[in-house]
């Protein structure tokens, strides 16, 4: 998670200026270095994510997905760093139209935010009755 970006948002939904800046200090000064064998990288700083394993750290993260955009139309389902959309319909064409809008929009989102999406575990599925050889449209992502 952007750091600014969660303060921005913390701002905007009215957070007591104290809590902000105890959380502005929670998130800066944090430093990291790598060790491969016995050779240690030089310290580089944090300036995304929040500390694994601090009780904090999932709350932050849901306040910086609150506004997470979605439509009545699709159901999104969030879990930590974990997502899935969902709809129903009875005509396919409008199933991959909306489910096209809504990655559309959590694309732009995505961006505006600075959340990297990771396409390599990104799937769609599709659950229907029957059997058909029928091939759909290819739904498409961060292109």
């Amino acid at each position: 998670m952007w750091h600014k970006g969660l303060i921005v948002k913390l701002i905007k939904y009215q957070f007591p200026d104290y809590l902000i800046k105890i959380i502005q200090r929670f998130l800066s000064n944090r430093n990291f270095q790598v060790k491969i064998n016995q050779v240690l990288s030089s310290v580089g700083n944090i300036q995304a994510g929040t500390p694994q394993g601090s009780s904090l750290s999932p709350t932050l993260y849901d306040i910086f997905n609150s506004d997470f955009r979605c439509n009545d139309k699709v159901l999104n389902c969030l879990f930590a760093d974990d997502s899935a959309i969902l709809t129903q319909g009875s005509n396919i064409r409008f199933i991959i139209k909306t489910l096209q809008s809504q990655i559309d929009s959590i694309e732009y989102c995505c961006t505006k935010w600075r959340v990297a999406i990771n396409t390599v575990k990104t799937k769609a599925i599709l659950f229907r009755k029957g059997h058909s050889s029928k091939v759909l449209k290819t739904l498409s992502f961060i292109e």
